[in-house]
């Protein structure tokens, strides 16, 4: 099979820095991307990947017919993602604790507007209690990103630890659903300070505890690097 050399305008940069590249015939650059992607030491991972400076999926660098295109690849050291993804957790989960321990409060009182927001807004569906249930969530996006992050790594300790108790987190949502349902404000507070609040104090400590021996490990790389 006869190669094909770059075309004369067009670049293929990996971290700002360009890269030599051929390509086959019937290739598209979509398969070059994905030998230079390749290539890419295992301690990094692509964060983003732009043609001709909008961010680009395979099929639209596929689809690429210019010639004097700019394909940009951006990469970040697994060690530096990892922490930037812990400290997200860590400051995440201190803001919903605030949140569920207000919603606890104003459960006990009977300020029912200040948890669900007003009756003319979605009633029982909305307010401060739908951002807490939707934090959630994002708690356990962020700790999956973790154990992504961890596994490229060649690791799993944090993720496996952490998520131990998602079988109980899905059963406490639930009871707080047939609580809701029922309008039991005494059962739904219970469930909230009794087991979110210490689900969160746990999985803050967890995450901090791993941000701080990941910020440890990257301060003796710098040490050595130095």
């Amino acid at each position: 099979m006869s190669e094909m050399t770059q075309g004369k305008n067009g670049q293929i940069l990996v971290d700002k820095t360009a890269v030599s590249w051929t390509r086959s015939e019937g290739e598209t650059l979509a398969d070059v991307l994905d030998r230079i992607i390749g290539a890419i030491p295992k301690d990094r991972t692509i964060v983003g990947v732009t043609l001709n400076g909008a961010p680009a999926s395979r099929t639209q660098v596929a689809d690429c017919q210019r010639e004097d295109f700019i394909l940009a690849i951006e990469t970040e050291a697994l060690s530096l993602l990892l922490e930037e993804v812990l400290s997200d957790l860590v400051n995440h989960i201190d803001s919903l604790q605030v949140v569920f321990g207000e919603i606890g409060a104003n459960l006990r009182r009977g300020t029912l507007g200040a948890v669900f927001g007003a009756p003319e807004k979605n009633g029982e569906t909305g307010g401060v209690y739908m951002q807490g249930l939707e934090g959630i969530v994002a708690t356990q996006v962020l700790v999956e990103e973790v154990g992504r992050i961890e596994r490229q790594a060649g690791h799993d300790s944090f993720r496996l630890s952490f998520i131990e108790e998602s079988d109980r987190i899905d059963s406490i949502l639930s009871g707080m659903l047939g609580a809701q349902e029922s309008q039991d404000w005494i059962l739904l507070a219970d469930l909230v300070e009794y087991e979110i609040l210490p689900i969160l104090q746990r999985g803050r400590g967890k995450a901090s505890e791993a941000l701080t021996r990941q910020a440890e490990a990257l301060r003796e790389e710098s040490r050595v690097v130095a």
